[in-house]
């Protein structure tokens, strides 16, 4: 399993579809996708997106995407970072940025390759190769 995070608009799923020779039909979007359960495509994108709407719908996302993960070893996931920065004053939106951050922080635990990208150039923050 692979985690990439970084920046909106930083390059990470053009970076992860060349590297891995997929193709936009195998991601699935977070901000769009079904919810129960997420399409099995190899790329989830916009995890952030999908943790939002599944607290939303009044569900757990890290235990869901823990199932997931569990389920489908081989997935990459590619999420935002959206815990830097001024804390939002909703409450809603505090919740949402802290289940993003403990979603990302299990996906790291279970991933093989912990990918960073800046500018569309992959740091390695756990195993793999930049």
């Amino acid at each position: 399993m692979k985690l990439v995070i970084g920046g909106r608009a930083q390059g990470k799923c053009a970076l992860l579809l060349a590297r891995e020779g997929l193709s936009p039909a195998d991601v699935c979007d977070g901000e769009t996708c079904p919810l129960d359960p997420p399409p099995e495509t190899p790329v989830i994108n916009h995890v952030h997106l999908l943790a939002r709407r599944l607290l939303e719908a009044g569900r757990d996302p890290v235990e869901i995407l823990a199932r997931y993960a569990d389920a489908h070893p081989d997935a990459i996931f590619i999420s935002d970072e959206v815990g830097c920065g001024v804390v939002p004053l909703d409450p809603f939106d505090r919740a949402w940025r802290e289940a993003a951050g403990r979603v990302c922080c299990m996906l790291a635990e279970k991933s093989d390759t912990v990918l960073r990208v800046y500018a569309g150039i992959p740091a390695v923050i756990k195993g793999g190769e930049a």
